[in-house]
């Protein structure tokens, strides 16, 4: 089971993830992954751990046709925000509660499950991922991204580092804990999982003062150690925005944000 204390956002923070992030990073990944994958008329689709629902959102808007779509969260926050953003579409949209360790469906009952930037975060990914293929009815297909690098967070990691402590640049450093493309391979074929193939995609985001505070803000917010973060706050932005020049556009920094985009089959 994934420790569900965790991944609890409070407050407002799955709004500020929405407002913030979504369309800063999450909308641009989606709408890459999409350039590489298609789904089919008829196709029943699970969206797993699906946040605020964007994946959800750029599959209504770019494919006609589909049987079904469920989200499903552990996080009821972020559930919430996904149901009031939900897009009028004649295909059915659902969204449920659950852990993606053991997920509330029978078995086969989707074709498709797509798992966007969230498999690095669960302790026991190996228990995930037979889950996700436990979802998939034969020939079914696994599409998941994960983060492999980004300039921001190792800068952020390095301030942390010197003005907080290590653990507190561990867990700024935990979304690219898949970064390294053999280990993913290796854990989605011992999930049963064949006809696997993986590529880089790589999203351009432009940080502004006001997006580089939502990044900060949720990264905060999922840390235990927030109080530390705050107290040195304007220490850590001198810090990444001096080893961020390279990347200075203007005003804003143009950052790379790299992932592997996944796709496998059952049999």
């Amino acid at each position: 089971m994934a420790d569900t204390d965790r991944y609890q956002l409070k407050d407002n923070a799955p709004q500020v993830y929405e407002q913030g992030l979504v369309p800063l990073l999450f909308r641009p990944l989606a709408e890459l992954t999409f350039e590489s994958v298609s789904l089919d008329k008829g196709e029943r689709v699970l969206d797993a751990a699906c946040g605020t629902g964007i994946v959800t959102r750029v599959t209504m808007e770019r494919f006609t046709g589909i049987r079904k779509v469920v989200g499903v969260d552990l996080n009821p926050g972020m559930l919430e925000v996904a149901r009031a953003n939900t897009p009028k579409t004649d295909t059915p949209v659902e969204w449920r509660q659950g852990d993606i360790c053991a997920l509330p469906f029978p078995d086969g009952g989707f074709d498709v499950v797509l798992c966007q930037q969230s498999l690095q975060f669960i302790p026991d990914k190996g228990a995930a991922l037979r889950e996700m293929r436990r979802m998939l009815a034969e020939a079914g297909r696994l599409i998941f991204t994960v983060w492999i690098e980004s300039p921001y967070h190792t800068a952020l990691a390095d301030a942390l580092t010197r003005h907080v402590n290590a653990e507190a640049a561990k867990g700024c450093l935990s979304p690219y804990a898949l970064h390294d493309a053999e280990v993913v391979r290796k854990l989605v074929s011992d999930a049963g999982f064949r006809k696997i193939d993986m590529k880089v995609l790589e999203v351009m985001i432009r940080v502004s003062p006001s997006s580089a505070d939502s990044l900060f803000e949720t990264i905060a917010a999922r840390s235990s150690f927030a109080r530390e973060i705050s107290e040195v706050r304007a220490t850590l932005d001198q810090e990444v925005s001096a080893a961020l020049q390279a990347y200075r556009n203007g005003d804003d920094f143009v950052i790379p944000w790299k992932s592997h985009l996944v796709q496998a089959k059952v049999g």
